[in-house]
């Protein structure tokens, strides 16, 4: 019974010394709120120092339409759960990648359009808050076009 308790006290304190990591990547403007479109294990050998062979590895590029994601890697509790039991020989981690939409619009706005924008007072409020060293060329333009 004192084997026991003991190697249940040695279990549960090593769960609870082990402690998680993560990596965060961002590539372009990055999607930490965007689409998920990977999620997997990695596996990692001998302590984690052997990572996985190159053929094993996500193609962002492939994965993202867009020129901006975020990959996530990190030990999730089963995953350190698995490193402590067998730590000694695999460690994964788990990987996910999200994805910003892409999307982009082409828009053609006539001189009207464009007047009636910038004319807007809420508009020159934005550039007043925004960029006030630039409210005097706005206002100025606004001017000679009138």
């Amino acid at each position: 019974m004192k084997n026991s308790t003991t190697l249940l006290f040695a279990f549960g304190l090593a769960l609870l010394l082990t402690g998680c990591f993560q990596h965060t990547y961002t590539i372009g403007a990055g999607a930490p709120d965007g689409e998920l479109v990977y999620k997997q294990w990695h596996h990692h050998w001998l302590f984690g120092l052997i990572r996985p062979k190159l053929q094993d590895r996500v193609d962002v590029a492939k994965e993202c339409s867009s020129d901006d994601a975020t990959i996530h890697e990190r030990v999730s509790f089963l995953n350190g759960v698995i490193d402590v039991l067998i730590g000694i020989i695999y460690s994964p981690t788990t990987v996910t990648i999200t994805c910003g939409n892409g999307v982009e619009a082409d828009v053609e706005l006539s001189v009207e359009d464009i007047e009636e924008t910038v004319g807007d007072a809420r508009f020159l409020r934005a550039v007043e808050d925004l960029a006030p060293e630039r409210l005097s060329e706005v206002e100025a333009a606004l001017a000679d076009r009138r």
